[in-house]
């Protein structure tokens, strides 16, 4: 019996022992409170505070010190979620020192990642300092699916990072369900807002519990002479009835066109206008021609003219006609012909024609004739032709008149002499 005593008291005085030393070593300190969104928690409760993934929560930490303590660190994190590695659910303060008997609150915050799966969880805060023992407390959460939540899974283009203006971009867009609920009818919408493109396609239907699906392609043209440089693709994806929209945003550089003529530099005339010869001589009294040829090379049908300013000198007529309309890619001439008077003024002489293609003028053009004296034999040939024209004009007319006497003479005669009868 008495040993059995002994042996009590023995163990009763280790763990005493055991006690004291872990109270020695445990970080001297008072958890006054830990809230989340301003939710205040009940250190291992039943009760569990329930908590949407896909978000990111404030986490307020107050605590009071019972004893001077250097450099402190206060963190807060979820264990047991999958991508713990890459989207960790953690938040650490930086190193500071606490002061006995002063209340100190710490604010943190933690996400939530989207995938998390649905189920309890515990959140762990921790105080520790560099040597002492660290003090932890646990607190119960229930992570829980949003009713009505669609993610944009990935983009893909095609090309996928660089892309020639002139040329289509095709774009893949896949969407996940992260939401309770199946979604129908979903819009999803690819464009490039800088060059006013956009396109859209329908998801008839993304089942509930982390369900994946994929848009048709949607096409998209680049401009042919579209400025290269980085544009944002954007993707915006609407759903319960257009009520909510998820965005995302990719690059995709535009390259230049070759065949495309550098900004600021003029387009190409639509109609050529070809001259045959813009100087020409005559005599006086004489005639010149200047052809114009006009060519249609736009891509509809126009109508041009060909006018022609007042020439006192002589006479201006434009064949087969001063208007006319001239088919896309088709050419017409027209004729120019410029008769100076006899008394024209001797030497150059300038006859000013616009072409217009309805009110608008294209071009005016001077066209010079040179006038030349007509020299004096000529005018002598011209004379000696018109007499002898003249001479032979008055012989015809003689003998006509003659041939008309002798006719008359031999009707009377035979009117005088007697008949035979038999």
């Amino acid at each position: 019996m008495k040993f059995l005593k002994n042996t009590l008291m023995t163990i009763m005085a280790l763990m005493v022992l055991l006690i004291t030393v872990n109270a020695a070593s445990a970080l001297p300190i008072t958890l006054d409170k830990v809230e989340i969104d301003d939710f205040q928690l009940d250190a291992n409760s039943v009760n569990r505070l329930d908590l949407e993934r896909g978000q990111t929560y404030d986490v307020e930490v107050v605590f009071t010190p019972t004893q001077n303590l250097d450099d402190v660190e206060v963190q807060v994190f979820v264990s047991g979620f999958e991508f713990n590695d890459v989207e960790p659910a953690h938040d650490i303060t930086p190193t500071f020192d606490a002061d006995l008997n002063v209340t100190y609150r710490k604010k943190l915050s933690i996400r939530f990642s989207d995938e998390f799966e649905e189920d309890d969880y515990k959140l762990r805060v921790i105080i520790t300092d560099r040597n002492g023992q660290e003090f932890i407390q646990s607190y119960n959460l229930k992570v829980d699916v949003p009713r009505n939540a669609l993610k944009i899974e990935d983009v893909v283009l095609s090309p996928e990072s660089k892309v020639t203006a002139g040329s289509a971009l095709l774009a893949s867009v896949r969407v996940e369900n992260k939401g309770e609920k199946q979604q129908d009818d979903v819009r999803v919408t690819v464009g490039i807002p800088a060059l006013g493109l956009s396109a859209t396609e329908y998801i008839d239907e993304i089942e509930n519990n982390d369900d994946e699906e994929e848009t048709e392609e949607i096409y998209l043209r680049v401009p042919k002479c579209s400025q290269p440089g980085i544009y944002d693709v954007t993707v915006d994806v609407s759903y319960r009835e257009g009520h909510t929209v998820v965005h995302a945003t990719k690059k995709i550089e535009v390259l230049a066109d070759p065949t495309c003529k550098p900004a600021g530099e003029e387009e190409a005339p639509k109609t050529t206008i070809t001259l045959g010869s813009q100087l020409e001589s005559a005599q006086q009294g004489g005639q010149a021609i200047f052809p114009i040829t006009i060519t249609n090379t736009g891509k509809s049908s126009k109508t041009y003219t060909v006018s022609i300013a007042n020439v006192p000198w002589g006479e201006v007529k434009i064949t087969p006609t001063s208007t006319t309309v001239v088919e896309a890619g088709k050419s017409q001439s027209f004729f120019v012909a410029v008769t100076a008077n006899k008394d024209a003024t001797v030497g150059a002489q300038v006859v000013s024609a616009t072409v217009s293609a309805g009110n608008e003028v294209l071009q005016q053009i001077p066209l010079t004739l040179n006038v030349t004296k007509m020299p004096s034999s000529t005018m002598r040939r011209v004379l000696e032709v018109g007499l002898i024209v003249l001479v032979v004009l008055l012989v015809v007319l003689a003998l006509i008149v003659g041939l008309s006497k002798l006719s008359q003479e031999d009707d009377d005669g035979d009117k005088g002499q007697p008949q035979a009868y038999y």
